[in-house]
């Protein structure tokens, strides 16, 4: 009696598992970009001076903050640029008044953005798990 055991079909490849970890940081590195931008925001309204929230994006998508090349400044440097092109509503309703929060939203899932962050996936630190 011959008994076969296969137990390699539930394995993720080494490939997969870098993919699945490369794009869970991109991720976070769009989230920590709505930061920036929101964070221009409080500059203005004092509710979200004290938040933590870029500090801990930063610490959790692990890119490299040193030398000249630092996706958390141009990041910052985009959402900067988004924030003064924000226009205010068209709608009288509105009074002139802008969509920071939404204009922030749609920057935080734009083309420009994915591919600022995609140009900085060589800066990943290696894993050390």
């Amino acid at each position: 009696m011959c008994i076969l055991l296969y137990t390699g079909g539930c394995k993720v490849s080494k490939k997969q598992a870098n993919a699945s970890v490369l794009n869970e940081k991109r991720q976070w590195a769009k989230e920590y970009a709505l930061c920036s931008c929101l964070s221009l925001i409080s500059k203005q309204d004092t509710a979200l001076q004290n938040d933590i929230s870029k500090t801990v994006y930063v610490e959790i998508t692990d890119y490299n903050r040193s030398g000249a090349r630092n996706i958390y400044k141009a990041i910052d440097s985009l959402a900067y640029q988004t924030f003064l092109s924000i226009e205010p509503s068209h709608i009288a309703d509105y009074e002139g008044r802008k969509p920071y929060m939404k204009s922030c939203i749609e920057f935080s899932h734009s083309k420009q953005l994915d591919s600022l962050i995609r140009s900085y996936d060589s800066q990943l630190q290696p894993d050390p798990h």
